[in-house]
């Protein structure tokens, strides 16, 4: 072999390191861009969840209060209307009983006396 041959192949094989060392570059910056976009992805991904998550638990708690105030109106309501159907009831009083006691034992004394 010549020198002219040898040195054909010796640059010809640094140009071929030189290009095996570009595509190793391109590769791993693309590896590396990959992963950036599957991390943003994953950061958004789990964004988003938090985001679905805290509207479900505002959701929840607005009808856990929600029940909350219908079960307070219902009792208030029922509440009402026990008071209004005893209100229209006429159910001696304890004063009325004790005045009909009253006149009970007045009676007896009377009846005592004759």
């Amino acid at each position: 072999m010549s020198n002219e041959n040898i040195t054909k192949t010796f640059a010809m094989l640094e140009n071929s390191s030189e290009k095996l060392w570009d595509m190793w570059l391109v590769t791993f910056g693309s590896m590396s861009w990959s992963q950036e976009q599957i991390e943003n992805m994953g950061r958004k991904y789990l964004e988003q969840r938090k985001v679905a998550r805290e509207e479900a638990n505002k959701v929840i708690d607005e009808l856990t209060n929600q029940a909350k105030k219908n079960q307070q109106q219902m009792q208030k309501m029922i509440q009402e209307a026990v008071i209004n159907a005893f209100d229209n009831l006429e159910i001696p009083t304890f004063n009325y009983i004790d005045e009909l006691s009253k006149k009970v034992d007045d009676l007896s004394k009377k009846v005592d006396n004759l």
